[in-house]
């Protein structure tokens, strides 16, 4: 929520983090042990409590919005595991977005790169037939006969962040899935399902679409896939692109609201989040405000869909980790669900890590714009795969995906990296997908 624009210390008083948000912060510390940035530098800077006082400090008229200021924000995944241990509800996720929107408008530090940034998330993230075109290239290398052997050659390793990038490539990209394919045949009368295909999920992971369709039939459903949706616009708001962020918000609502009153599923974490909080987002908007706040109600994950109707009885005899997405885990508060599904499932072994809800430092464009506390904690999990060897590592969200699979070139493993969908779906009669 915007403050009420008499904030004179910010660059955007309107969309300036809210007094009430940040005065909730009492200082208790129970958020430090949590914080994963935290965790690595040992750093009070690091941890939301020091950011929130930072934000204070610039909020009172303390301290300017200096470049050091930036860069302890900016280290900050906005992983909102602090906000499941805060007994004074702080609302954190929503003061970083609002304190990085005054970055992003005059930023001390690095706005040519933040220019650059924004333009990508603009102009082709959230644009589907230029994402299709970007992500051509990156589909032909996945299928490159030779990929393997210049993997197991250590060449592509030489190549720094890009080699990061490649490793966190799945060994296959499966065929986009766009607003209005046909999903599985349902029974007559089975209870209407809007799948929200979002952007990267729809172009890159598409085969976890198609899994979720076909879990969702056989747990009674009629899937649908609306024409007209796009992007949720999480990336953007958590680079501070309100506005932008706003608008694709009001796009999805649009397309949207004509399928009321059909619980709209979605497979990613952090996008399911955004839909969730669109109520917060279009708050100010006296046109969206109230439709927003429907919309979000509507939105469901899908591990709880599924969870609460049942499915068929399936088995998968593996050796499986299950590792939380940080907005599933810590901001929709869904942990249970996920494990019960996997828990169900005849002839799985279910290894939980230590860490496994900690933040594995992808954490949308994390991994590109702050390498090196990326790498640092997926590190923390490559070590654990290596010491717990599963077969299967499951997670629901696709930047968490990526980053698993350079986890397991980081162990030296062998194990598959999967969507719960994929598990659910090949338990139950789909098939492998790979």
């Amino acid at each position: 929520m915007a403050s009420d624009g008499s904030h004179s210390f910010w660059p955007i008083p309107a969309d300036a983090p809210a007094k009430d948000d940040l005065s909730r912060c009492v200082h208790c510390g129970l958020c430090v042990n949590a914080c994963p940035t935290y965790a690595i530098t040992g750093l009070e800077t690091e941890s939301p409590r020091g950011r929130i006082y930072l934000a204070r400090a610039v909020d009172e008229g303390h301290i300017p919005l200096t470049a050091a200021v930036q860069g302890h924000w900016d280290l900050c995944l906005q992983c909102r595991a602090c906000e499941a241990v805060c007994p004074s509800g702080v609302p954190y996720g929503r003061l970083m977005e609002h304190v990085r929107a005054q970055v992003a408008a005059k930023p001390p530090t690095g706005g040519k790169m933040r220019r650059l940034r924004r333009f990508g998330l603009r102009n082709v993230v959230a644009r589907p037939r230029v994402l299709a075109a970007a992500v051509w290239p990156v589909r032909l290398w996945a299928a490159f006969p030779l990929r393997g052997l210049l993997r197991r050659s250590g060449l592509l390793r030489k190549l720094g962040r890009l080699g990061v990038i490649e490793s966190q490539l799945p060994a296959r990209l499966g065929r986009p899935f766009r607003p209005g394919d046909a999903t599985p045949a349902a029974n007559p009368g089975s209870a209407p399902i809007v799948l929200f295909t979002g952007c990267i999920m729809g172009e890159v992971f598409g085969d976890v679409h198609r899994a979720t369709a076909r879990v969702l039939t056989r747990a009674g459903f009629a899937v649908e896939a609306t024409v007209g949706q796009g992007c949720c616009g999480a990336l953007s708001a958590h680079d501070g692109d309100l506005e932008f962020a706003r608008g694709l918000a009001r796009d999805n609502i649009d397309a949207l609201e004509r399928t009321s009153p059909a619980t709209i599923v979605n497979n990613s974490a952090g996008c399911g989040t955004a839909l969730k909080e669109y109520g917060d987002l279009l708050a100010g908007d006296p046109g969206y405000a109230d439709r927003a706040r429907q919309f979000s109600a509507r939105v469901k994950d899908f591990s709880e869909v599924v969870a609460a109707a049942g499915i068929p009885a399936g088995r998968f005899a593996k050796r499986v980790t299950y590792q939380d997405p940080c907005h599933l885990a810590h901001a929709q508060r869904v942990r249970n669900q996920p494990r019960a599904l996997l828990g169900a499932l005849a002839g799985i072994s279910v290894v939980e890590t230590p860490g496994g809800d900690m933040c594995c430092g992808a954490a949308g464009l994390y991994s590109l714009v702050q390498p090196a506390m990326s790498a640092s904690l997926r590190t923390r999990k490559a070590e654990q795969f290596k010491k717990f060897a599963p077969e299967v590592i499951v997670t629901a969200n696709p930047g968490c995906q990526m980053q698993y699979e350079a986890a397991v070139c980081e162990a030296g493993i062998q194990a598959r990296v999967m969507h719960l969908a994929e598990v659910l779906d090949e338990a139950t009669g789909g098939g492998r997908t790979d």
